[in-house]
């Protein structure tokens, strides 16, 4: 049905029925033109046509929430963040939100290609009409139900080829509640999305060129017949209003895993039935394992281990309380010289993992009158470390000096730092540390750096990233972790006294956790001694990054990297994740690394090399993987 008063389209409807119910359906929908917000039409066309039922394609309803505010403005603002959770630019949802909200009335919707940043609808003014689509339960005498009908469209919406999102604000003036519909985020009604009594209305598909043909989705759109199940009339059908928040809650969460599938971004665990080395077993096979942190095979060393059962057998399982209260051991205290020493600073202070380490420092010594400045390829704790603090947050391009000493200049501030990675765990290069602790002394900011992946990696002695750049450079603050070279658990940071002595009474990572287990931090002293006796173990692990990187090339795989982190960029999530179970396959673990890990479109396999790998290990490695990509 179709319908127009003054030749304004103010109607329209369709139902897929059988053909018994033809006269009760036909009688509604005549009703219903008849009694429509906008005026009673004055025109009406009814259009019946036979469909076969090998014509229909079904899917089940959208799961629904809502998302109620206070201001039209306030809508906007939560329809823009789960624009941008779908990875479209900012700059290009402030379009999208501008034309939703400026629009002129149309028959259909407006297609808008966001790689060509453009309307790509064939007809401005009558705009793209979907059509053919029904529920499955029939309500035949029904009136106008906004919610439901607007389901049946959405599902059909997000379901057509390379469509990412549906828009929408009803042109009902009595009805201001709109919505935001995707596969991610399922059906989210939103209100209000324009004020009472406004004949604004518009309906947005956002369309992305790359992954679809427009034509064929705008031939499904208008031609697809389709049938949608389980199409609730109201959002709290069936429960009270308390119960189906909560079932709106697991079905969100359902719809975003359900997303994360598709795109072949979901995440599961694979268990690993020995102790982690450079072999380890999985499901009943040895498997070659490229993938540990454990860079010096120290979490599998008979001394290290030997130790920590010691110290288990001596102190016990566990430490029994805060350092603060009752958890402090002379284990700690050694422990913590033993880094200070390391890293030739005055003081260290342990935290129970590396995330709580960089939550805490950054929060710690810095607070919403200061200024942060982070490398956009820092790691989510410190990212998140920054975001705890209030800190005003100033990202600069990926280890570029000039980047940041533009924004340092650009910048008013009392207080501030500069944080950085010292190995990036994504790519494996290594920060300019020279240039970066300059810029910190010139414009009086505090610098540190995050050597998770440095300790043990870098350096003639696996020192770290100090020693690597010949011991002339040497930040304010050094974070690591005893939980990947050392082969142990834990975080720490080694810096001047004072700023150890305000960590330990400001850190609320470290004041409010329970020590670690006694275990951990005799394993971590032990792994210490190794590391600062058998210097070899770090030259070998040099090498191996030399001879794999070198393997690489030779079979025509583009990759280096100066660390034991190396990136083979594939670039195709799905491809990535082929290429990791064919390894796999072959007893070879590489995990393929993908978004929101690393940017979309630069999903990758990530080896990490052990000083333990043989050279023959290497190459045969590197031939598989050359078979694979290519």
């Amino acid at each position: 049905m179709r319908a127009s008063k003054n030749q304004r389209h103010v109607s329209g409807a369709e139902r897929i029925l059988k053909a018994k119910d033809l006269p009760q359906a036909m009688n509604a929908l005549t009703n219903r033109a008849l009694e429509h917000g906008l005026g009673r039409a004055d025109f009406i066309n009814l259009k019946i046509e036979e469909v076969a039922p090998e014509e229909i394609l079904h899917f089940d309803a959208l799961p629904v929430t809502e998302a109620f505010a206070e201001t039209v403005f306030a809508s906007y603002e939560i329809m823009e963040a789960k624009i941008l959770e779908l990875g479209i630019s900012k700059a290009v949802c402030e379009k999208i939100l501008l034309l939703l909200a400026s629009v002129q009335p149309m028959r259909g919707a407006v297609l808008y290609d966001i790689a060509a940043e453009k309307r790509i609808e064939p007809d401005s003014k009558r705009g793209i009409r979907v059509t053919y689509m029904d529920a499955e339960e029939q309500k035949l005498f029904e009136g106008k139900n906004h919610f439901r009908e607007a389901i049946v469209l959405a599902t059909k919406v997000v379901n057509a080829p390379g469509i990412l999102a549906e828009l929408c604000i009803s042109d009902d003036p009595e009805y201001v509640t709109g919505y935001f519909a995707s596969k991610r985020h399922g059906y989210v009604r939103l209100s209000p999305l324009k004020e009472k009594g406004s004949i604004h209305g518009g309906r947005i598909f956002l369309f992305d060129s790359r992954l679809a043909q427009a034509e064929d989705t705008i031939n499904f759109l208008q031609q697809q017949k389709v049938l949608v199940a389980n199409v609730p009339s109201s959002p709290n059908l069936h429960s009270s209003e308390e119960e189906q928040e909560h079932k709106n809650l697991l079905q969100a969460y359902e719809a975003e895993l359900q997303f994360l599938r598709e795109q072949n971004l979901y995440r599961s665990m694979r268990t690993i039935a020995s102790q982690q080395s450079r072999y380890v077993e999985m499901d009943g096979r040895k498997i070659l394992m490229l993938a540990s942190n454990s860079y010096l095979d120290l979490a599998a060393d008979p001394r290290v281990k030997e130790a920590a059962a010691q110290a288990a057998a001596v102190w016990g399982a566990g430490s029994g309380g805060s350092r603060l209260t009752t958890g402090n051991t002379v284990l700690n205290e050694i422990l913590e010289q033993k880094l200070a020493d390391l890293k030739n600073t005055e003081a260290a202070l342990l935290f129970n993992t590396g995330y709580m380490a960089n939550l805490g420092i950054i929060s710690a010594l810095m607070n919403k009158e200061c200024v942060i400045f982070s490398d956009e390829y820092n790691h989510a704790s410190i990212i998140d470390g920054c975001r705890l603090s209030g800190a005003k947050i100033i990202v600069f391009k990926h280890n570029d000096m000039q980047d940041l000493e533009e924004k340092i200049r650009a910048a008013q501030f009392k207080r501030g730092m500069i944080v950085a990675d010292a190995v990036f765990s994504m790519d494996g290069d290594i920060a300019d540390l020279p240039n970066l602790v300059a810029l910190g002394k010139k414009y009086g900011l505090l610098t540190m750096v995050d050597e998770a992946h440095a300790t043990g990696v870098i350096g003639a002695t696996g020192r770290g990233i100090v020693e690597h750049y010949g011991d002339a450079h040497v930040p304010d603050i050094i974070m690591g972790t005893l939980s990947k070279s050392l082969g142990s658990e834990g975080g720490f940071v080694c810096a001047s006294q004072i700023i150890v002595d305000y960590l330990r009474n400001k850190a609320r990572s470290f004041i409010f956790s329970t020590s670690q287990a006694p275990a951990a931090l005799a394993a971590a002293i032990k792994a210490i001694e190794i590391l600062e006796a058998e210097p070899a173990r770090a030259a070998r692990l040099q090498k191996n990054v030399e001879c794999f990187c070198s393997a690489l090339q030779k079979y025509g795989v583009k990759a280096s990297s100066p660390t034991a982190i190396i990136p083979i960029i594939i670039g195709d999530e799905s491809k990535a994740m082929q290429v990791s179970q064919k390894l796999l396959e072959q007893n070879i673990l590489v995990p393929a690394i993908r978004y929101p890990t690393v940017a979309k479109g630069e999903a990758r396999l990530r080896v990490a090399l052990m000083s333990t790998h043989t050279e023959a290990e290497l190459e045969w490695v590197a031939g598989v993987i050359s078979s694979l990509v290519k």
